[in-house]
């Protein structure tokens, strides 16, 4: 599958539908975030739910499920959850103190804060 149809794949299958996340496909947009080709699609489609409590708590999980350990899903997510809402993160302010711990720099998410 070139570019275009990684692009017209994620565009057809998004994670978010009926108001709920789909974890198996929010997985999928993760990992494709890691592919250049992909990225910038992605970046801007992840950027209309910064505020997203939902989306947090999700990104969390993958960042700390250890069935996830050295995927690219657990990069994405520490970049992602880097790009939320800074008031929302304040909340979960526990749970960023912990994953920042992680001495891997591209899974810790106060690596990529800017």
């Amino acid at each position: 599958m070139n570019y275009k149809g990684h692009t017209r794949y994620l565009k057809e299958n998004p994670p978010f539908n009926n108001n709920e996340w789909d974890r198996k496909m929010l997985y999928e947009y993760l990992v494709y975030s890691c592919i250049t080709d992909t990225k910038a699609y992605i970046d801007e489609y992840f950027s209309r739910y910064t505020n997203d409590e939902n989306l947090l708590k999700m990104l969390f999980n993958f960042l700390s499920d250890d069935n996830y350990d050295s995927s690219d899903c657990q990069i994405a997510s520490a970049y992602y959850i880097s790009r939320m809402d800074k008031t929302l993160l304040e909340k979960y302010s526990d749970l960023m103190s912990e994953a920042g711990k992680n001495p891997v720099d591209a899974r810790n998410p106060l690596k990529y804060l800017k």
